[in-house]
């Protein structure tokens, strides 16, 4: 694979948002934090080029999680990212293992592969939610959005207790200031979240959806996805794409309409691992 250049930006732009269901992440932060540097999620980008078009895209961001965007059947990512300390790896299953083998990289902290669902929302299926109304972050009390994130972060992101709520102070920061995530309300009672962890202007990404362990198996998880895909619709979002880490959650997405279209790898380490190759 060649380095690329920021000169190159817009043309891995262009083939990421050709292919924006399995890069939502790469998209959001090349275009948010661009390739300069200076930010945990600022890029660096290898690419392969066949007679000036090319055909894929191996990210790596500033804090470690590499993301690769491919379409050959096989990419030799070992030059690129020998000796690069890796926090993670995310993407569609097959090149997530693909870069998992080369590198030598062990068993993550977290390591799933999850059904990667997709919807156009006008045919989202809304399911029955009268007396139920969804709210901002920033207007629930946020020592219960604290003990929710928390238990998410041990839950759906194997984290030790301490770090989980070291992380779910910082995670509700920005979803305070990205307006990112909803809660839903059962009359004036808090009862569930879901939120979106990339927005583009056709296409959000959703994550961060929660259920408290009292409230769960009542169908809160839907209404509150439902609810916040249909106003994102009503401002001019055509499609969402999520991944589902439970059968539960993965029954609650197909109620609404979502179909699977893959599967997503996701390896997260505590500790950075080196590219040995």
């Amino acid at each position: 694979m060649i380095k690329a250049t920021p000169a190159d930006a817009s043309r891995i732009m262009a083939f990421l948002l050709a292919r924006a269901t399995v890069a939502m992440f790469a998209i959001t932060n090349l275009r948010d934090h661009g390739m300069a540097g200076g930010h945990p999620k600022a890029m660096t980008f290898w690419i392969n080029d066949e007679n000036g078009q090319i055909t894929d895209v191996l990210g790596l961001s500033e804090s470690g999680i590499v993301l690769p965007v491919f379409t050959s059947a096989y990419v030799d990512v070992r030059g690129a990212l020998a000796g690069q300390s890796i926090m993670g790896v995310i993407g569609q299953n097959t090149p997530v293992q693909s870069v998992k083998e080369q590198l030598g990289l062990p068993l993550g902290d977290l390591d799933r592969v999850e059904p990667h669902f997709e919807l156009a929302l006008d045919a989202l299926q809304m399911p029955a939610n009268e007396g139920f109304s969804i709210l901002p972050v920033a207007a629930v009390a946020r020592e219960t959005l604290i003990v929710w994130r928390t238990q998410y972060g041990i839950d759906a992101l194997n984290l030790e207790p301490t770090e989980a709520a070291v992380q779910a102070n910082g995670a509700i920061d920005a979803m305070v200031a990205n307006d990112s995530h909803r809660v839903l309300m059962a009359g004036d009672t808090p009862v569930a979240m879901t939120g979106f962890n990339a927005v583009l202007s056709e296409t959000v990404m959703v994550g961060g959806v929660y259920t408290p362990a009292a409230a769960r198996g009542k169908g809160y998880a839907k209404v509150a996805l439902a609810l916040h895909l249909a106003d994102a619709h009503l401002k001019g979002v055509k499609r969402a794409v999520l991944s589902a880490a439970n059968v539960s959650a993965a029954r609650a997405y197909s109620a609404i309409g979502f179909r699977q279209v893959g599967e997503f790898g996701l390896v997260m380490y505590h500790n950075p691992q080196v590219a040995h190759v």
